[in-house]
Parts: structure tokens; sequence; C-alpha cells
């Protein structure tokens, strides 16, 4: 999962993240720190849902062009990473912690999910032990909701529309949409989840009609994806 031999030999990393893999960047800048190495974060998305994170203010939208090494974690899972911290032995930090937990706490749904098991709670527990921020990962992500989503979120349910007996909720946004509000793309899962529990509502499609024709697709406790 890390390359830990090429690490050793190198001064200067970049950690590289799309807007839906920002904590594993920031437990990976974390860790890389330790090993006393030059770390850049980069991310060519916003996502200022983050900003209570350690690191966040890092992070950068230009590519470093000067690095040794870059290091891509989207293809990271949160779980397979703190199994490798701990089959490994790395130390976990306060800093490391908080952003678990807050992976977690995003991730399984407010711990509500029906795939957060015993293992998640024990893992959760030992966060929590570790030093990890918890009140306010839980504050940050779960009770405060910036004005720009609120304000798409008034343009989306306006735009609302249920097919299939009402099981598929359909949602048009447009570039205005989103100059008018402030809001960015990654705000639209937020609403999306929201929309699914409507009643009888099993599946959501939100589509942002633009020159890459963005598409948010979530069904009910099974799938979710984004595509181009």
């Amino acid at each position: 999962m890390i390359p830990q031999d090429e690490i050793k030999k190198i001064k200067h990393i970049v950690v590289e993240y799309d807007k839906n893999h920002f904590i594993q960047a920031s437990i990976l800048y974390s860790y890389m720190l330790s090993l006393h190495k030059k770390v850049s974060l980069y991310g060519a998305e916003e996502v200022s849902r983050y900003a209570f994170l350690p690191w966040y203010e890092k992070s950068r939208l230009q590519k470093p062009v000067s690095a040794d090494f870059y290091f891509s974690v989207n293809n990271i899972e949160l779980l397979d990473l703190y199994f490798y911290f701990k089959e490994n032995k790395i130390k976990i930090n306060k800093k490391i912690a908080t952003a678990f937990f807050a992976g977690f706490l995003e991730q399984y749904e407010n711990f509500l999910s029906s795939a957060c098991d015993g293992t998640i709670f024990a893992i959760v527990s030992e966060l929590i032990e570790y030093g990890a921020e918890r009140q306010l990962c839980i504050e940050e992500l779960t009770q405060k909701i910036p004005l720009r989503i609120f304000r798409l979120k008034a343009i989306a349910y306006k735009k609302l529309l249920l097919q299939q007996n009402g099981e598929v909720a359909y949602v048009d946004l447009d570039e205005k949409d989103f100059i008018t509000t402030g809001a960015q793309w990654c705000d639209v899962d937020f609403i999306a989840k929201e929309i699914l529990s409507l009643v009888n509502v099993k599946e959501v499609m939100i589509i942002k009609n633009d020159e890459k024709n963005k598409i948010i697709n979530l069904k009910k406790e099974v799938y979710f994806e984004k595509k181009k």
C-alpha cells in the first residue's frame, strides 16, 4: 500500500488526492512528516468541507513540479489504511486519529449505516483512546451546513422530479445554479443523500449539465458512484 523502501530514499513527497480522499491524504501527510520528509498536499478540487481537519491549510490546488515522488491516495480505502497502520505498528497520534474518526463517521453515515458493525465500533473506541477530537468531527460533519448548500438544496428540490412510482428522484442542475449559490460539485453529495431519505425514494440521480456532464447516482445502502 505504501512504498516504504522508495519513501526512505526520497526527500520531497507530494501526496495527491481527489475530493473523496482528502482524509487519507491528511493521514499520510502526518505519517510522512513523522519520517522527517518534506511533504506537499495536492488536490485539483476544493475540499472546504474538511477545513477543520489537520493539514487542510497545507493543501494546494496547483501540483508541485519539483518533488521527487508523487503518491496518490485515491485507491486507498480508509479501513484498509487503518489495518495497515496497525499491522505495521505505525503510531497513530492525535491528528491521525482525528482524521480517521472523521472518515469513519462520514463513511458509515454517523455510525447509523447497516454496514457499521462491531469491528468499526471497536476501531472508533481505539481512535478515541488515541485522542481523536470526536466532538469537533461530529459538529463539523453533522451539525454545520454552509449557506451555499442550503441555497443549492432549495434549487435542487425545486427541480426535483420523481419517476417510477416515486422510487427514482432526478435533478438536473446547470452551471448557473452553482454560480448563484457559490456551491461546489462536492456539495451535491450531501444533497443527494438527503433526497434519498425521502419516503419511497430508492435511487437518486443528480446531473450537472456542463461540458463534463457530471453525474451522481446514489442507491439506498448499496450503490454510490460519480461518472464523467
